[in-house]
């Protein structure tokens, strides 16, 4: 828009998941040969966990961690390093109140020369509860163990004070490292919660969850008949994440090459083991395949 503004929209749909609807929309404020310092204002994904890879399927981390919110950023970059601090009104509301109570950081620095690159993160979220893959679920949650309640009271019990909202946040943390040497990439990061869950809202083995996951990859990029082609192994796994469907292990193999100019075939083969039946799960395994056609813009 300007030599300061910048504005950004996407929109989203994934069948049998959304329908077409406003990802992000946001005005950002920046001129980094004049200043560091950066803010943005509006519907976006914030800067909690990173969530890289090479495969077709999102990293375990992101099913925990990943938070789409209407937030304020203020952050910077230079030199290497960057960060940033937000705040956003989250859709749950604590103790029944409505108002911005929800925060998290970033601090990250990332380095590269010729042949090889590398870079470290670090982030917190004071309210892990509202992320796009456990609001819903805490919400289903307590609806359940106060309609229980209710049934309870209205056959004799004692009525009992529950509050459908959670009454406290929970926060989350994360750490992430990448590196680049030549036709090697390299990928970790690890995100959990700070705390057990009150067992209304997450409960692992009938106590309060500490759900958290992790991802480790590793990928070679190629060349086969003039094609750039990737190769990448995955290892992911998840603890006290039942609740969230999540296996407790999964192994990864994908294949991806370019067709054509901004066009590419991936192919995807996943292994997943469940929770035992000890946690509550089943104690299976199964396999995924996924083939992809993507044109990238």
């Amino acid at each position: 828009v300007a030599d300061w503004v910048k504005a950004g929209a996407s929109l989203l749909y994934e069948q049998d998941e959304t329908d077409l609807e406003v990802d992000t929309a946001y005005l950002a404020l920046a001129n980094p040969e004049r200043t560091p310092l950066f803010l943005v204002a509006g519907q976006i994904y914030v800067p909690f966990g990173a969530y890289e890879t090479n495969l077709v399927s999102d990293p375990l981390t992101l099913e925990i961690g990943e938070s789409r919110e209407t937030a304020l950023q203020l952050g910077f970059a230079h030199s290497g390093f960057s960060g940033s601090a937000y705040v956003f009104n989250g859709d749950s509301n604590i103790n029944g109140k409505d108002r911005i109570g929800s925060w998290g950081a970033n601090l990250g620095f990332a380095q590269d020369s010729e042949g090889r690159a590398w870079s470290v993160g670090a982030g917190y979220l004071n309210d892990l509860g509202d992320s796009d893959g456990l609001q819903d679920l805490i919400n289903d949650n307590r609806v359940a163990v106060m309609t229980d309640l209710t049934e309870q009271s209205e056959e004799g019990g004692d009525p009992v004070d529950f509050s459908i909202d959670p009454t406290s946040r929970t926060g989350g943390w994360t750490i992430n490292a990448a590196a680049t040497f030549g036709p090697f990439n390299f990928i970790g990061e690890y995100l959990s919660a700070t705390d057990d869950f009150d067992a209304n809202s997450l409960s692992f083995r009938d106590q309060g969850a500490k759900p958290s996951a992790w991802n480790i990859e590793a990928g070679y990029t190629f060349t086969v008949l003039g094609k750039k082609t990737v190769a990448a192994v995955a290892y992911q796994g998840s603890r006290e994440a039942l609740a969230l469907e999540l296996p407790k292990e999964r192994w990864l193999v994908g294949w991806s090459v370019g067709i054509f100019d901004q066009t590419s075939l991936s192919f995807e083969w996943a292994h997943d083991t469940d929770y035992s039946r000890n946690d509550g799960g089943t104690g299976k395994s199964g396999n995924t395949v996924i083939a992809q056609l993507a044109v990238d813009f």
